[in-house]
This record gives C-alpha cells, sequence and structure tokens, in this order.
C-alpha cells in the first residue's frame, strides 16, 4: 500500500496524477472542486478505521468487486437512471459524500483502489464517460471494519436509496460466511446493531430472525408466528387449534359460548406481560372462568430452559402485586392466604419450541405438545393446578 504513516504517499498521488492528464472528464472534477467538497462535507470517521486522504484519482486503477456489493440485488436500474438524469442536469454536488475506498491489496500494484461504496455511481460514470472521481480513502484495521464502514457510508445524498432489510440479511449471512464474525446469536446480534443502526429495533430484530435462520444458527428452535393463520402450523393460532385447544381471548364469542368453554386461554412472551395480566383479570372475574396463560419465546434462545426460569419468576412477581394490591384493599395491606382455586389466572405451561429430532422416539422432535420448564411434557386440564405451584 503506498501510504505513509496517515496519508497516502508522494510517489502514489504523482502516479495517478500522471493519469489523470489523459482521462476523460465531463463533470469538470478540479482540485478546487475537491477542496470545496471537504469544507461542504469532511471526511466521516468509522470506527476501526483512518482517513488518509480525498483524492481525485483515475477511475481506471479503482476496481469494484460485485460480490462485495452491500445491496441484495446489483445496481438498481432505477435508481442509476435518478442518478444518471441527476449528475447530467446538477453536475457534481460537493456537498455529497465521495465513494469510500481502500487501498487494494488484491492487486499486484500498490497504487491500485478498491471501492467499498459508490456501485452505483460506478455505473453512471461508465454512462457518462467520467474517467475520473473524486473519492475518500480509508485504511481499515481489519477486513471486518471495511464492511462495516460500507454500510454505515452516507450514501449519494439525492437521489438516495437506503439500505433495504434484504440488503442487511445479505451482508450479515456474507459475514459469518467469511468468518469475519461468529456463527451465533450474539455475534450477530451485535453486528446488526452496528450496521443497520438506521433501522428501528423490530426491524432489526426481523433481520437477526432470518439471519439466525439463514446461517442455521438455532437448527433445532422453533417459533411461533403472533400474526399468522389457523392453518399455520407454525403459527400460535396454528399451535392452538392443533393443540385441541380453545381459541385463544374473547373476540367473536359471546359470554355464554365462552362460559360453555370452561376456561379462557391466552399466550404470552414474557411472565409479567401487563396486557395480558389485565385481560385475564378482567375477563376471568367477570365471566368467573379460570384463565391459563401459556409461556413462549417469541424469539431464539440459546438457552430455553433459563428463558423459562425467568418467565415463571416474572409471573410470580406479578401474581404477588396482585395479592398485595387484593390485601391493601380488603384487608388494610396485612397479608392472608390466597385460595389458590379462586386465583383465576393460571399458568398451562409452555410451548414445545426444542424441536431437535429424538432417536429415541423414532425421530420425533424432543418437545412435543405443553411442556414443563424442565422441557417435559405435560398434559393439560382445565381443572388442573397453576404451573407455578410446582415450578417456579
Amino acid at each position: 500500500m503506498q501510504a505513509t504513516g496517515n496519508t497516502v504517499s508522494v510517489e502514489t498521488k504523482s502516479f495517478w496524477d500522471k493519469l489523470l492528464v489523459t482521462c476523460s472528464n465531463p463533470l469538470g472534477l478540479t482540485e478546487e472542486i475537491l477542496q470545496e467538497s471537504l469544507l461542504k462535507c469532511p471526511p466521516r470517521e468509522y470506527q476501526g478505521s483512518v482517513h488518509l486522504d480525498r483524492c481525485l484519482v483515475p477511475r481506471s486503477i479503482l476496481r469494484y468487486n460485485p460480490e462485495e456489493q452491500p445491496r441484495d440485488k446489483n445496481n438498481d436500474p432505477f435508481h442509476v437512471n435518478k442518478l444518471t438524469n441527476d449528475f447530467e442536469v446538477n453536475r457534481y454536488n460537493t456537498s455529497c459524500e465521495p465513494p469510500i475506498v481502500c487501498f487494494d491489496y488484491e492487486s499486484n500494484s500498490g497504487n491500485n483502489l478498491k471501492g467499498q461504496s459508490g456501485f452505483n455511481r460506478n455505473e453512471v460514470f461508465d454512462r457518462m464517460g467520467q474517467e475520473m472521481i473524486i473519492v475518500d480513502i480509508y485504511d481499515y484495521e481489519s477486513r471486518y471494519w471495511e464492511v462495516i464502514a460500507r454500510n454505515q457510508s452516507n450514501h449519494h445524498k439525492s437521489p438516495s436509496l437506503s439500505q433495504t432489510k434484504n440488503d442487511y440479511i445479505k451482508e450479515v449471512c456474507n459475514a459469518v460466511d467469511e468468518k469475519l464474525i461468529e456463527g451465533n446469536g450474539d455475534a450477530i446480534d451485535e453486528f446488526v446493531d452496528i450496521v443497520a443502526a438506521d433501522k428501528n429495533s423490530d426491524m432489526r430484530r426481523i433481520i437477526k430472525d432470518t439471519c439466525y435462520n439463514n446461517c442455521q444458527i438455532y437448527p433445532n428452535f422453533r417459533t411461533f408466528s403472533v400474526s399468522g393463520s389457523v392453518k399455520s402450523k407454525n403459527s400460535l393460532k396454528g399451535w392452538i387449534a392443533n393443540a385441541s385447544l380453545v381459541r385463544a381471548g374473547i373476540e367473536g364469542r359471546s359470554d355464554e359460548e365462552l362460559k360453555a368453554q370452561g376456561y379462557l386461554l391466552y399466550c404470552a412472551g414474557n411472565g409479567d406481560n401487563k396486557a395480558t395480566w389485565m385481560r385475564a383479570i378482567v375477563h376471568g372475574t367477570r365471566l368467573n372462568l379460570p384463565v391459563w396463560i401459556f409461556g413462549y419465546a417469541p424469539f431464539r434462545k440459546e438457552d430455553l430452559k433459563k428463558f423459562r426460569e425467568n418467565w415463571m419468576k416474572e409471573f410470580n412477581q406479578t401474581k404477588s402485586y396482585t395479592i398485595q394490591f387484593s390485601n391493601n384493599i380488603v384487608n388494610d395491606g396485612d397479608s392472608s392466604e390466597i385460595n389458590e382455586n379462586d386465583f383465576c389466572v393460571k399458568v398451562g405451561g409452555f410451548l414445545p419450541q426444542y424441536v431437535r429430532p429424538n432417536p429415541r422416539d423414532r425421530g420425533r422432535a424432543t418437545e412435543n405438545g405443553i411442556v414443563d420448564v424442565e422441557g417435559n411434557r405435560l398434559y393439560f386440564t382445565p381443572t388442573g393446578n397453576c404451573l407455578s405451584l410446582s415450578q417456579s
């Protein structure tokens, strides 16, 4: 790499300058325009990297590897057309960040560069016959930080093309395949939170879950969709129907039909879910019915037993708050024994989520039906005891 300290060497710049003399330049890029861009748009700092210089370089020494395109698909034709029109009408925008590049370690020449951003602009310049380009040159501590930077880079401001969910999924899966990050849930979580910081937490969770599945991080873990139909075995509605349990909630049934069921049912991703508890107390008391809550992990967990133990702790803590609330009203805060049969909110068990084939059971999933904290099969009965009385 032709760099001295934290800047590009004089020899390398001299080599580029000789090539620039013969470059076609319809955009009219000059050293003055480069200096103006530094004032309007200073180089961005990326973690794990050092900015070496902003330079005007011949595109003949700049390589783009299509396999490293951070987009899920190659150049977007519609976006390339918009960029082309923008350059033809508005010329070069000095307030926009230029493409970021580094020295090309795979090249035989120490003067060549490799692009991390600007894939679409590269095609635009091909169309325009623009043979020179302004770039920000970085030196990365490792390949990992190069990948981070290319995703965090602010692509051309006007018109813009934000990274999509599928773009980030591609980047994460490639990072695992390339062994830039470990193939486990914690490493994927950390990587997604860094590269997809522009997405909200819900979207980042979707990206993480998809990457878990694509990278086979949790091949033996089953998740349930909240929004899926009753016909899907991987939806909460489908699992409840397949288990021959009553429909969750109270919607679509009269009070008489609900009473005829003999109990109400809810599923909860955590034991202290306030909405579930309030519905259970209100409807259970109003209809004089027991309300059975079944726990499940909304997302894949490396330690399912620990999750279930914490779920039970959350349930029991909220149960104690409910009892204390009642005592404050009825007994002036004095504690008193409760009749568990009269306490309408109960734990029925957990959904089966550890599905590793069991060789001792003809390859069936290890967990079947409703299970306890340990994953042992339970046989649910609406008149039975709350699981919190035996496991907490």
